[in-house]
């Protein structure tokens, strides 16, 4: 069975599938398991360059548990369109080498995006922008995540606030949201994988009428034409990022 994806460290991280960077993302389960919440493996990808310190530099307790988040509202990020046709699969491949894979080199992935200025920016984006490309940055770099709820929603052709897409996307922020003081908390010895302990257990907690909704939203991601968006549960974000990508970037 596929989940859906969300967060990684920077380092990368999965959650619903959405997968992101810090470790890897993957996450909802596409059938009502658990409410279907992200999973470690969601398709986040943690950021490198600033990623949060190591565990041990401070006594300071790590603050990774979901917080209470009434005044949530989740806000819809359109994605990028389809089929671009601006990277090779060698492009983005090799983007991902460069700018994902820990520990990144900052003047090694700006290289790739001066050397790449056509591609680039349809593989990434950051969560403030006004669409979303295949991979977004949260946190102002903190961590990335895999386009996976843009990707249903271009899967599906509803790319409004009301579809498949969105819903998915929702509970993904929303586990965001909630675990968030895991990287605002000052002095803290938080690691990717606290982070992404929290978003597990916001989604049966926090975010559960969130997660709950998607599988009434979406039914069966596991089935066309949402699957092709859908890494498998074990994926790691790198083989989430190359499932996703070519669909936004490539022919």
């Amino acid at each position: 069975m596929r989940a859906l994806l969300a967060i990684v460290p920077v380092a990368a991280v999965f959650s619903l599938s959405a997968c992101s960077g810090t470790s890897p993302g993957n996450i909802f389960v596409s059938t009502p398991l658990e409410a279907g919440p992200p999973s470690v493996n969601n398709g986040d990808a943690g950021n490198l360059f600033n990623g949060p310190p190591e565990a041990g530099t401070t006594s300071t307790p790590a603050e990774c548990n979901p917080q209470a988040i009434q005044a949530f509202q989740p806000v819809w990020q359109p994605p990028e369109p389809w089929k671009q046709n601006v990277c090779t699969t060698a492009q983005i491949s090799s983007f991902y080498d460069s700018c994902l894979t820990p520990p990144i080199s900052k003047a090694a992935c700006d290289a790739f995006v001066q050397q790449n200025a056509n591609c680039a920016p349809c593989l990434q984006s950051q969560d403030s922008d006004a669409t979303a490309a295949a991979i977004v940055w949260h946190e102002e770099m903190q961590y990335w995540t895999v386009n996976v709820a843009g990707c249903i929603a271009q899967a599906t052709g509803d790319a409004t606030a009301s579809g498949c897409g969105a819903s998915y996307a929702a509970a993904i922020s929303c586990r965001q949201s909630s675990c968030n003081a895991c990287w605002e908390a000052q002095g803290t010895s938080a690691t990717f994988q606290e982070f992404s302990d929290c978003e597990t257990l916001a989604g049966s907690t926090t975010c559960q009428t969130f997660a709950e909704a998607v599988p009434s939203k979406c039914g069966n991601l596991d089935t066309p034409p949402a699957n092709v968006c859908m890494p498998n549960s074990g994926a790691t974000a790198q083989q989430a990022f190359m499932q996703v990508a070519p669909l936004f970037c490539g022919p």
